[in-house]
């Protein structure tokens, strides 16, 4: 049984371990071309075709502005990852009422500001200006209220209106609809550098299985280091919908793991080869290899977190069921009486245990 277990802790470890840098991949790739900010880009255009601008393109030059605003993006030009409902409802009327902070073509504004006015809001500028004295005057009154609460009071009382009603019924919906299709794009990056690292390590998990069940010496190091390193550690969930990613080299995405020593362990053991070794090209042709790759790049897929909740329960179980095979070995041996189990030894072990249990080296044959 036990050793059944270290396979799978093994197997495990070892997909963990490619798991880790294919999300390193993904939130690297996703965060330089800003997949997540175009995606919402996308959605904010389509809520604002709902609240009646007329065509996509002046629909997604107004998003466009409104999600590089300084208030929102982090860096200039940059498409904001992240938006609120009152920051979206306040800064269309702050665009509208024509300050400086972003460029927006007269033909886009104009239809802004009719968009506006067609839902309530022929005075932009006078109406944000009404929403913030009266978030002054709740904070005043209530400065135990959240910020973000004060202003969804302001902006309800001071401007009922359509483009808030409408703004209210749509906007949680558009951007539940923006983050599937992120986490859809995000898988599929995914599941392609999954591959790539799978090719370029040539790593068959089928392979791994085998050498762990044949291997005494490969599979204890694989298990010992993995009961070493991860072992009371936590690792945060890493979800891809979130606004900000954990940076490379955290607790993240790399729980203090010696990845060397894991690397070191699978290349002597013949069981990943380097672009760079002289052998590659021939393994890489060797079509015996190709479903255990499969199957290895789709199992890393799943992702870090998937199979670190999968290792620590597998080391949880291996720690239950050594200490249940210690005592039945201690009762064998006669340490403790069958009464007592569960209970810790108040005596020490007879001094001719069984030779079967402890070996004797006298034995002969």
């Amino acid at each position: 049984m036990l050793k059944t277990l270290d396979i799978l802790i093994g197997a495990t470890t070892v997909l963990l371990l490619f798991s880790m840098a294919v999300t390193v991949i993904t939130q690297a790739v996703t965060s330089f071309f800003n997949k997540r900010g175009k995606h919402l880009l996308a959605g904010v255009a389509g809520l604002l075709q709902h609240l009646g601008v007329s065509t996509r393109d002046v629909a997604e030059k107004i998003a466009k502005a409104l999600l590089t605003h300084p208030t929102l993006s982090t860096v200039e030009g940059k498409i904001a990852p992240l938006i609120h409902r009152g920051e979206f409802t306040t800064l269309l009327m702050d665009i509208a009422s024509g300050q400086q902070l972003v460029e927006l073509e007269p033909q886009a504004l104009s239809e802004l500001q009719k968009m506006l006015a067609a839902n309530g809001v022929s005075n932009p500028a006078q109406t944000l200006s009404n929403i913030r004295k009266v978030a002054l005057l709740i904070e005043t009154s209530n400065p135990e209220i959240a910020s973000h609460i004060r202003a969804e009071l302001a902006i309800l009382q001071e401007c009922a209106t359509d483009y808030v009603a409408k703004i209210n019924a749509w906007f949680d919906q558009t951007i539940d609809r923006v983050s599937l299709a992120f986490t859809k794009h995000a898988h599929r990056v995914t599941i392609v550098a999954a591959f790539v690292v799978v090719i370029a390590v040539q790593f068959d998990i089928l392979a791994v299985f085998d050498r762990l069940s044949i291997d005494d010496q490969f599979r204890n190091s694989v298990v010992n280091a993995a009961a070493s390193d991860f072992s009371g550690k936590t690792l945060p969930q890493l979800n891809l919908t979130n606004q900000t990613s954990p940076p490379v080299g955290s607790d993240a995405t790399n729980p203090s793991l010696n990845t060397q020593l894991y690397y070191n362990l699978l290349s002597t053991a013949g069981l990943i080869t380097l672009p760079t070794n002289s052998g590659w090209v021939e393994r890489i042709k060797d079509p015996r290899k190709y479903p255990g790759m499969i199957l290895a790049a789709l199992l890393i897929s799943l992702g870090a977190p998937f199979w670190y909740n999968i290792l620590k329960d597998l080391l949880g179980l291996r720690s239950t069921l050594a200490q249940k095979d210690d005592l039945q070995r201690a009762q064998r041996q006669g340490a403790l009486p069958p009464s007592n189990q569960g209970t810790t030894p108040a005596t020490p072990p007879p001094s001719n245990p069984l030779p079967g249990e402890q070996g004797d080296l006298a034995a002969a044959g």
